[in-house]
């Protein structure tokens, strides 16, 4: 939907990326983890680390990241979408900037370039951050904006799909089997992991 309207409003979308974004939220909870390698106490062997801040591999932790960030947009006059909560909202007078968030990336976009300008300042202050430029990948999507409207493709997704599955040189066919036909069960074929086709 945030594509679409960035087409009906005729403005460029942009994206980020927060560098060890799951780091930057901190935690109510207590917790502990083990002396990691190459930071060990050789005089306390068996003391153990209180965190303070998300670690990777903690549950809590994209809860805690999203938490934080959500509240830092919240702070600065953004609303939260009232049915995509990961979109966020602001009005400037007759302007309008959307910021949606997956995770560590961040797509936003405005009627006024101005106020993307002002959002890409307010987030490096807050977070360490890197700018992207124009959204041009996201989930797989290949995101082309030009002057009239803006195009989605998925080849790339498509090439690594042929490759994870050996199937580059495969020959092409417009209906992959004929209509109405039906396979039973290979009896003697090898086992394949079901997931890996879902």
């Amino acid at each position: 939907m945030l594509l679409a309207y960035a087409c009906l409003k005729g403005f460029r979308l942009h994206q980020m990326d927060v560098k060890s974004a799951f780091l930057n939220g901190f935690i109510d909870d207590e917790v502990y983890v083990s002396q990691p390698p190459g930071f060990e106490d050789h005089n306390n062997l068996d003391y153990v680390f209180k965190l303070k801040k998300a670690l990777y591999g903690l549950k809590q932790a994209p809860r805690k990241w999203y938490e934080r960030l959500s509240n830092f947009l919240l702070s600065q006059g953004y609303e939260r979408g009232k049915t995509d909560k990961t979109l966020f909202i602001k009005n400037s007078c007759n302007d309008i900037i959307l910021v949606q968030v997956y995770v560590d990336d961040i797509i936003f976009g405005s009627t006024n370039e101005s106020l993307c300008e002002q959002f890409v300042a307010t987030m490096q202050r807050e977070f360490e951050m890197s700018m992207m430029g124009e959204l041009n990948f996201f989930l797989g999507l290949q995101v082309k904006q030009v002057e009239h409207g803006i195009f989605l493709c998925q080849a790339k997704y498509c090439r690594k799909l042929l490759k994870k599955f050996n199937m580059e040189n495969c020959k092409e066919a417009s209906t992959p089997i004929a209509i109405g036909s039906y396979l039973d069960a290979d009896e003697t074929g090898v086992d394949v992991d079901q997931t890996k086709f879902r």
